[in-house]
């Protein structure tokens, strides 16, 4: 980092932010926040990252969030894209080295569906593994994802309420931590 202040980089990937309800809660909830860059992918898809202007906002952040709805068993494409474009250049290098790296998802379904021999088969942890696998090959630390479920359940709007919450007090709490190795 150039200045010696702790900076969250959140890279937001909804294909629709407007129409969210979630993902949209979940990024208001922080946006404001001192220290905090939001980076709206969507705002890029028409164009090629320009990996030199990535490469120095990746490497003034203390911490990195990818923030995302979860369907079809992944992120969105563009942030596929974003990782092939930019970040494999990054790995492994000072620019990321070290830092945090942060999932934080949007689930339609219950909390049950993403449990062994729930509905969708697969726990979260199983599921999101090769993001971790990308902290671990770029020398990051991973820190536990951040899952707000049911999101298309009865209990969405207590859900987003609590998830924004949590998220909020998570990202307070990383541009506090001076080891940033309590907080998720």
């Amino acid at each position: 980092m150039n200045d010696g202040s702790k900076k969250v980089v959140i890279l937001l990937a909804h294909p629709n932010l407007k129409e969210s309800q979630a993902n949209k809660a979940l990024a208001d909830a922080v946006k404001d926040i001192d220290g905090v860059m939001v980076y709206d992918l969507y705002e890029y898809q028409d164009q090629s990252f320009d990996v030199n202007l990535w490469s120095t906002i990746i490497s003034d952040a203390s911490m990195i969030i990818f923030q995302f709805p979860f369907y079809w068993m992944s992120a969105p494409s563009l942030l596929k894209r974003w990782l092939d474009e930019v970040f494999t250049s990054l790995a492994k290098t000072p620019a990321v080295a070290g830092k945090p790296l942060q999932i934080v998802t949007t689930t339609g379904s219950e909390y049950a569906a993403y449990r062994s021999g729930g509905r969708n088969g697969f726990t979260m942890d199983e599921l999101l593994r090769p993001y971790q696998g990308c902290a671990i090959h770029a020398g990051m630390t991973w820190h536990t994802p951040l899952v707000v479920y049911g999101i298309g359940s009865a209990d969405a709007s207590r859900n987003i309420v609590a998830g924004a919450e949590a998220y909020k007090q998570r990202v307070e709490a990383a541009l506090t931590d001076h080891t940033m190795q309590n907080i998720w």
